[in-house]
């Protein structure tokens, strides 16, 4: 049931510290609109606090896109930093971002959400939100971002059958030796995306069997082509407006001169084409597998005890198995049918924007084939405006309400049909769509000021462009 009619508050609420929470409340706040952010953890940091309940990284994780293209629009990561930060200096990074905008004064640390509904007034339209924490309390906000992320809730796989070992999920895994210590024990990771590859070859320096199963094989690019971030050599075919075909040839014959190929280590070759799937970046990978400390499978058909049977037949006995096998999407505390959910997924224009409503955002609900910092970044940037816009330039509100109106252009890339894809975006032309409502936006919202300065300057925005 909606909470009862309050006096509107014209704060709004970012949900999560993360990257995506603290980007958004930087970009509210620079813009003159009133703003905190709600934060369960005892820090900042979300995924990236290594150690918090909220954090999914494990000992040896880095980024696997380049600190270039994986950087807020205005804030670069130090020059003397290595090409991939590692989880530390990740979260160090955010809490410089935070500390440099004056952030932290405005979240709220453990105060965990459990109840977000909107406040209607007598006549049933919608007068901003009540946001219910643990402790009972309750506050009023104009609207929500919601930044919390959408690694909450693990996705095990089905398969027939009881494993009477130990069973982990990616969540949990920390290290080789916590929360279980892998050495001596045969284990199976289950799992063919980033953290799959990466927990397998974390596993396979200590355990004495690691298998690593996957549904289809994939391609394998390294995070370094010919001393140059692969990321960035990709970046500037995009910006040279390279056909995708010129990409693919171009990007797997430097794959192939760095790693190789996956026939060249064993493997079959992807029944898809390069970039059809979220890409899996590994240095590593072909190097254990050489070695015969990681052994490919196919994937699982039946578990029996301590045994565990193949798609080729092959039976195997495991101590331990580790599913790398991603999340469900949740949004605790909100109804699905407020995010406009059908199937599990919320349909939001851009994964950003409510359809019909202006106080309701999701920043950072997609999947990049990139850096998604920096695409938050310009996510909240759009954000700031449409509530700017809400405020006081009708017409540039109109704009946009038409803008999301609009059916969307086929997508450059078709990602094969999975979980794993639903939210999965091509970051060039994504931020490029991002960009063009920045700019439109932009120009309304400056010529409702030429129009009516007293009113611009009595709502504390500003519509200047960064």
């Amino acid at each position: 049931m909606p909470a009862d009619a309050s006096t509107p508050s014209p704060r709004w609420c970012v949900i999560g510290a993360g990257p995506s929470g603290l980007t958004s409340l930087k970009n509210l706040r620079a813009a003159g609109i009133a703003a905190e952010c709600l934060e369960r953890e005892a820090e900042l940091g979300g995924n990236w606090a290594f150690g918090t309940e909220s954090s999914r990284v494990f000992a040896s994780t880095r980024l696997i896109s380049s600190k270039t293209l994986t950087a807020f629009t205005d804030f670069p990561m130090p020059r003397e930093w290595p090409a991939y930060p590692d989880h530390r200096q990740c979260l160090e990074y955010l809490h410089h971002y935070a500390d440099h905008f004056g952030l932290k004064q405005h979240i709220v640390f453990k105060a965990t959400v459990t109840a977000i509904l909107p406040v209607m007034d007598a006549a049933g339209r919608r007068q901003g939100w009540t946001v219910t924490l643990a402790d009972g309390s309750c506050r009023h906000y104009a609207g929500i971002v919601l930044a919390s992320g959408h690694n909450h809730v693990p996705r095990w796989p089905e398969v027939p059958g009881e494993f009477t070992g130990t069973l982990l999920h990616a969540a949990d895994y920390k290290s080789p030796t916590v929360p279980v210590n892998l050495a001596g024990k045969r284990v199976l990771v289950i799992g063919g995306g980033n953290s799959g590859c990466d927990i397998a070859v974390d596993v396979s320096r200590q355990a004495t069997v690691t298998l690593h199963s996957t549904r289809r094989a994939y391609h394998v690019v390294p995070r370094m082509v010919l001393g140059r971030p692969a990321d960035l050599r990709g970046e500037r075919l995009l910006k040279m407006g390279a056909p995708l075909w010129l990409r693919r040839l171009v990007s797997q014959r430097a794959i192939a001169r760095t790693i190789g190929l996956p026939p060249t280590h064993g493997l079959p070759t992807p029944d898809h084409r390069l970039w059809e799937t979220h890409p899996v970046i590994n240095d590593c990978l072909y190097a254990q597998i050489d070695a015969g400390s990681l052994t490919p499978v196919p994937d699982l058909v039946r578990l029996t005890g301590n045994r565990v049977e193949f798609a080729d037949g092959r039976c195997e006995e495991i101590d331990v198995i580790i599913a790398a096998t991603g999340y469900q999407l949740t949004f605790p505390g909100i109804d699905a049918g407020l995010l406009n959910s059908r199937e599990g997924l919320p349909r939001l224009f851009l994964h950003l924007l409510h359809p019909a409503f202006t106080d309701l955002a999701v920043v950072g609900m997609i999947q990049p084939d990139s850096g998604q910092w920096g695409i938050t970044d310009l996510q909240a940037q759009v954000v700031t405006r449409m509530i700017l816009a809400e405020r006081f330039a009708p017409r540039a509100g109109s704009w946009l309400a038409r803008q999301k109106q609009r059916k969307p252009p086929p997508p450059s890339i078709r990602y094969l049909d999975s979980p794993r894809h639903a939210l999965e975006v091509e970051h060039f032309r994504y931020s490029r769509e991002l960009k063009r409502l920045i700019r439109g936006l932009d120009r309304r919202l400056r010529q409702a000021a030429d129009r009516f300065p007293e009113q611009t300057a009595s709502s504390g925005g500003s519509t200047a462009t960064r």
